[in-house]
């Protein structure tokens, strides 16, 4: 009875940790140092583009982090490459442009939208929106990317868990290596399947499915190997810590539709270190931005990978460390 108790508060904790981090994360989505470009086209008096941009950096609670760029055409290739999420173009006409990338973040373009429609009345001039990469028309708010990448992670530590409950640790490196070997395989039919459902089956991201194979299954054996390390070096709490880092942290970071520029900064900065929100920005790279921008979540899977396959041997024992541990002394 006494176990069933603390399982009951361990699950109660879990729960309540669900609750209170996805309400932090989303029940207030400030802007908050959205990176931008502005233009001055000709015929904008000299200095007007340094003007603005001082002014749109000064604006209380810093929403923008605003650079002057020479052209209209250089604002959407750092758009392209990831590095600004829009652009602000002053016209001597009195009708500036706003560039947006909804696919980055429909919740970032809409907040760049409400900022400059406030900039644009204080100034009395008026602004049209023109949205240069925007989500696909089967990807609503550009959350399919986000699903598709919770599903994956879902499979890897659930695999994981699985086995670490019902089979156990591996009692060797033997026993380490075979696991290992089903991970690998699990993994790349897992992210194949997933990707054909959202290429071909779908549609949603029609075009994408052999790049988006590599990334889910670089995304459910970094989920999986790294439970399965843990698991290895800790034991059954390897379960709630996965819960805790991959689900409860992982997936309100990872943002959906909303991007890290808009999220708290403790989740905006670990968002991207945790599979889901990983995974989330490399569908976004590969099916919107050509693969700009998969280099850091790349290597962000690379270093889970490392580190569970590296507890997963550290903690398990050789055949002969094992048989000399159970031989009777003489």
């Amino acid at each position: 009875m006494r176990k069933v108790v603390w399982i009951s508060v361990g699950v109660l904790i879990l729960q309540l940790g669900f609750i209170a981090s996805y309400v932090a994360a989303f029940h207030q989505p400030t802007p908050r140092e959205i990176p931008i470009a502005v233009v001055a086209e000709q015929g904008i008096p000299a200095g007007v583009d340094t003007d603005t941009v001082d002014k749109l950096n000064g604006i209380d609670g810093t929403p923008l982090q605003a650079r002057a760029v020479a052209s209209t055409e250089d604002a959407r290739a750092l758009i392209r490459d990831r590095e600004v999420l829009g652009a602000y173009v002053l016209s001597a006409s009195g009708t500036d442009t706003l560039i947006t990338a909804s696919a980055a973040g429909s919740s970032i373009s809409a907040a760049l939208e409400s900022i400059f429609t406030q900039v644009e009345q204080s100034q009395n001039r008026q602004f049209l929106v023109r949205d240069d990469i925007p989500v696909g028309i089967h990807d609503n708010r550009g959350l399919s990317g986000f699903y598709l990448s919770v599903g994956w992670v879902v499979g890897g530590y659930l695999l994981a868990a699985a086995i670490g409950l019902l089979v156990g640790a591996p009692k060797s490196r033997r026993d380490a290596a075979a696991q290992l070997g089903i991970f690998a395989g699990y993994s790349i039919l897992s992210g194949a399947l997933g990707a054909f459902i959202v290429t071909s089956l779908l549609g949603t991201f029609a075009g994408h499915w052999f790049p988006l194979w590599l990334l889910g299954t670089g995304v459910v054996f970094a989920t999986s190997v790294f439970t399965l390390g843990l698991r290895a070096a800790i034991g059954v709490a390897a379960v709630p810590i996965a819960i805790i880092v991959f689900v409860i942290l992982g997936n309100p970071s990872a943002g959906g539709a909303f991007g890290p520029y808009v999220l708290p900064e403790f989740y905006a900065a670990v968002g991207r270190w945790i599979t889901p929100g990983i995974g989330t920005e490399g569908v976004r790279s590969i099916v919107y931005f050509s693969g700009n921008g998969l280099g850091q979540p790349a290597l962000a899977l690379a270093v889970y990978a490392v580190v569970g396959i590296a507890l997963l041997f550290g903690f398990s024992r050789s055949p002969r460390n094992a048989k000399s541990e159970t031989a009777p002394v003489s």
